[in-house]
């Protein structure tokens, strides 16, 4: 990345690296997350990761930095609120993404935006950029 990059909301400079908002995708449809996260990268978000399970999801949340997650509510047949509690415990904002009404809630959810999916990116930067810090997590060392 160039120095002269322009830096959104998302993210911020550090001397001459521009240090992005992270985000964790969990989402079971692999085509629905690698789209959300191309279109996230695009914008100018990193991705850490696409998790595609409840297991995978919960092992990034205790092991990897990030700022945000977004969270398919439903995921492989297993709901996503082991997930959500961990990254609440963990003091991680999170966007829910589903595939039914918006309408229905969700105790677990707590305040968390619900979009549809797929969602409208527009929708969802907009998501992300309400709860995200304000300063960006550092990368996880080696």
């Amino acid at each position: 990345m160039g120095a002269d990059m322009a830096v959104g909301d998302w993210g911020r400079r550090d001397g001459d690296a521009v240090v992005r908002t992270r985000i964790v995708v969990v989402e079971d449809e692999f085509l629905i997350g690698l789209d959300v996260s191309q279109q996230l990268s695009a914008a100018g978000f990193e991705i850490v990761a696409l998790a595609t399970s409840v297991d995978k999801a919960r092992h990034l949340v205790a092991r990897e930095a990030f700022d945000v997650a977004v969270l398919d509510i439903n995921l492989g047949g297993e709901t996503a609120e082991p997930v959500a509690r961990d990254l609440q415990a963990a003091g991680k904002p999170f966007i829910l993404l589903t595939g039914y009404s918006t309408e229905k809630t969700f105790p677990w959810g707590r305040g968390a935006a619900v979009l549809t999916k797929p969602p409208r990116i527009d929708d969802l930067i907009a998501a992300i950029r309400a709860v995200a810090p304000p300063e960006p997590a550092a990368a996880a060392p080696p």
